[in-house]
């Protein structure tokens, strides 16, 4: 009987040191990190592991878990732009500015184009214009049939290829509200509101082109002189052309 009380004891016993021997270790998770992001141009949506944090730059994302991240940047008329990051605890993680890349495909001829009128002038003068290549022909050269607009001794107007006698393409134009070529407003739908087929050579502010291939420019007459006996008139042009079709963005 003794025996077996000892036994007993001797069992209980090794049950409490046991129990007393298993405590569990305890972890401390990292704590999260920050990410702070700037770009040029600001304003972009600033996406996580493909969600949106509902913020734009220039902002921080804050309880970012420690480890390496995906951020992906979008921005209207802005390619979007992602890269992995990697956030260590308590830190804030720096970016930027990261300039981001336009996806508005233009091409801007920034050197004018001189135009001369077309009454009295010799094929080394001119008159039209191909606004997809920026090359200036005479409006009875062989090159004719590229001719988009061309300046007119006819009112001293920049018009439309096709009210010359013979050539086919045209162009419709309208005038913008500002003599800011670089305000990047884009161009009103050719199906909307009223455009033209011709601008006054005195015209300021720029003027909306839409062409025969359905492209959109954006132009403005920046010089004019001439206009005197032996001295045919001439005007001065520079412009951006859309490559894209149908695209008036600019």
């Amino acid at each position: 009987m003794k025996k077996l009380t000892l036994l007993i004891f001797i069992s209980i016993a090794g049950l409490l040191i046991t129990s007393c021997d298993t405590t569990e270790d305890t972890v401390t998770p990292p704590e999260p990190g920050s990410i702070y992001i700037t770009t040029v141009p600001a304003g972009a949506q600033i996406w996580l592991e493909g969600t949106n944090t509902g913020l734009v730059t220039p902002d921080t994302v804050t309880n970012v878990d420690e480890g390496v991240h995906s951020v992906t940047l979008k921005l209207t008329d802005y390619n979007d732009t992602t890269f992995s990051i990697s956030v260590t605890a308590n830190q804030v993680s720096i970016v930027g500015p990261i300039n981001l890349t336009s996806n508005i495909n233009t091409t801007f001829y920034s050197q004018p184009v001189r135009l001369w009128e077309t009454v009295g002038t010799g094929t080394s003068q001119p008159s039209g214009l191909d606004l997809s290549s920026g090359n200036a022909w005479g409006v009875s050269s062989d090159s004719s049939g590229l001719v988009d607009i061309y300046y007119s001794s006819n009112g001293y107007l920049v018009q439309s290829a096709d009210l010359y006698p013979g050539l086919i393409r045209v162009t419709k134009f309208r005038v913008g509200n500002s003599d800011d070529m670089y305000d990047d407003v884009d161009s009103p739908l050719h199906t909307s509101g009223t455009w033209t087929d011709n601008v006054p050579d005195t015209e300021t502010n720029y003027v909306f082109l839409y062409d025969h291939d359905g492209h959109y420019s954006k132009l403005q007459i920046v010089d004019m002189g001439g206009g005197t006996p032996g001295n045919p008139a001439w005007v001065e042009v520079i412009w951006y052309y859309n490559n894209v079709l149908l695209d008036e963005r600019f």
